[in-house]
Parts: structure tokens; C-alpha cells; sequence
């Protein structure tokens, strides 16, 4: 494409004359730029099929030079047909009244300020804490927050998420987390590994309700999303922030044994202070989780 340069009244217009042969062809239309793929949708065959049928489409044989032509009809009536929920009706989630309220009202994100007050509170509450004080499991800072996700109701969102309503991206991510929980960098996979047990020894229906979870997801093919945030912090500040999340989903909702525990100023607070951060903390974790991608862990990936 070559521009064309006026100079009016010391205002430079740059005008772009643009024909066929100039750009060699490659002009692209509004209908090639949406019937383009972006990088990350792609499901292995299986999948491919089972998507396309549930949206109403019957494929023929899925092979290496079909498929592509399969990803487009499905990325086209993923755009144009609602995603409906997964969560049956007579499963549906109730949430804390902090976190139902951010629900209902799409421009909750429009005014943080008094979410980020709550969490600049706890970080510098542990941020150099006083080493003759004892707090749980010593100061250093090698814990982490992190979520289980159920990738059959999370459905690839990251990719997706352009398809969708915020709103809807922020309900599915919600409703995909069945666990909340601390770790630490040296055992990074220690939630996983008990599951890992019972897979190998044949016992899916074995063990809590974390565990029977993440060996369904693993019996439908599908591995378990493990969402690490909130990391390099003191266990105390680990555990608090989990406590946060748990009170702002509410326990019913989770496969946690139980709530967790507040530590530091956080402690002092009210109930609805701890639920508003809580809020705020699942709101970060979901625009990590929209930028880093689902990646699913198998049994096998796990030693």
C-alpha cells in the first residue's frame, strides 16, 4: 500500500491509496477475518466431533485435512449460537451475597478501589514480617493460592472469552473452580498426588470429594486445570487469601472439608470485608486464567 502525503493548513493528512495490485492481493474482508482461527482453538478429534454435535452439526470423517474446515464451522456457531450452561439447573451455584451482586451488575469492575485497599492491606501485613513473632509454618515466602478448575464447565474460556459476555466469562469461570486451596513451591503437585494413587490402583471412586472430582474429570478424558496465583507469599498470607476465596464462593459450593482461616489485620475483619476481598481475589485470578490459557493436567503428567 503507498500513502499520499497533503500538507493542509501545517495538518498532515495521510490518505492510503490501496488497490488490488499494489497490496499483491491480499486485501482481506470482514468475512475472512472472522471466519480466521485464532491460535489457541483447537480440539483433538474426539472433542471436535462432540462439540460440533452438541451445536446442532453433524461432521463426516474428521481427518488431517478436514479438520481445520471443522474448527472454522465450529468457531463460527460458537460465535453465533449462546453457550449454555453446564451446571444443571438443579445444581445451580448460590454464591455469597458480595459475589452474586457482582453478578448481577456488569460495571462492578468500573470502581475497585475499595477491593484493592483490602488486599493492599493484607499484602503489606505480611509483606516483612517480624521474625520473633511465630506465625504458622515460618515466613518464608514459598506458598501459593491455587484453584482447581473443572475443564468441562470452564470449556477452553480463554479462548473463548471473545465469543462471550463478560459477564457469562465471569459466571463459567465461577462456576468451573471446585477447590480452593494453599501449596507450596517445593510440592507444587501435592494436591494431585493422592488422586494419582487411586487412579493407578484402579479406585475412582475412592477418597474425599476433591478427589472424586479431579478422577471424573480424568475418566472423561479431560485433564484437571490447576490455576497458581498469588505466589512468593509467607504461608499466613497463603492461607488468608484462600479463606478470602472459599468465604466469597461459599464452602457449599466447594469440595473443601472446610472454611479457611483469616490471619493478621484480615482477621479483625467483618464478615463481608473478608467475602469483598475474596470477590476481588477470584476477579484477578480469572484475568490470570484468561491470559496464561488452560493447560489440563493429566495422571500422567503428575510424578
Amino acid at each position: 500500500c503507498r500513502p499520499n502525503c497533503i500538507s493542509l493548513s501545517n495538518v498532515l493528512v495521510i490518505r492510503f491509496i490501496c488497490t488490488f495490485s499494489e497490496c499483491n492481493g491480499t486485501i482481506r474482508t470482514t468475512s475472512s477475518r472472522m471466519s480466521s482461527l485464532p491460535e489457541c482453538f483447537d480440539y483433538d478429534s474426539d472433542r471436535l466431533r462432540a462439540e460440533l454435535t452438541s451445536h446442532g452439526f453433524e461432521p463426516g470423517p474428521i481427518t488431517v485435512t478436514t479438520k481445520r474446515v471443522y474448527l472454522k464451522k465450529l468457531y463460527q456457531l460458537k460465535r453465533h449460537q449462546p453457550v449454555p450452561t453446564v451446571v444443571p439447573a438443579t445444581q445451580k451455584r448460590v454464591y455469597s451475597l458480595e459475589l452474586e451482586k457482582t453478578l448481577r451488575d456488569p460495571k462492578w469492575t468500573s470502581d475497585l478501589a475499595c477491593y484493592k485497599t483490602l488486599e493492599e492491606i493484607v499484602t503489606k501485613d505480611f509483606a516483612k514480617p517480624e521474625p520473633s513473632r511465630k506465625w504458622r509454618e515460618g515466613v518464608n515466602k514459598t506458598s501459593f493460592t491455587y484453584l482447581l478448575l473443572d475443564p468441562r464447565i470452564s470449556d477452553n474460556l480463554p479462548c473463548r472469552s471473545d465469543l462471550l459476555d463478560p459477564k457469562d466469562v465471569w459466571k463459567r469461570f465461577l462456576d468451573s473452580v471446585f477447590y480452593v486451596g494453599k501449596g507450596k513451591r517445593s510440592r507444587p503437585y501435592s494436591h494431585l498426588y493422592e488422586a494419582v494413587g487411586l487412579w493407578r490402583q484402579g479406585k475412582p471412586d475412592a477418597g474425599s470429594k476433591k478427589l472424586k472430582t479431579i478422577l471424573d474429570i480424568w475418566r472423561d478424558g479431560l485433564g484437571v486445570v490447576c490455576l497458581h496465583i498469588f505466589q512468593n507469599t509467607i504461608p499466613v498470607e497463603a492461607y488468608t487469601r484462600e479463606a478470602a476465596m472459599i468465604s466469597a464462593l461459599k464452602l457449599d459450593n466447594l469440595t473443601n472439608m472446610k472454611a479457611g482461616e483469616f490471619y493478621g489485620t484480615a482477621s479483625t475483619w467483618t464478615q463481608k470485608q473478608k467475602r469483598l476481598l475474596g470477590v476481588f481475589l477470584l476477579h484477578k485470578a480469572k484475568d490470570i486464567f484468561l491470559s496464561e490459557g488452560e493447560r489440563q493436567l493429566y495422571p500422567q503428567d503428575i510424578n
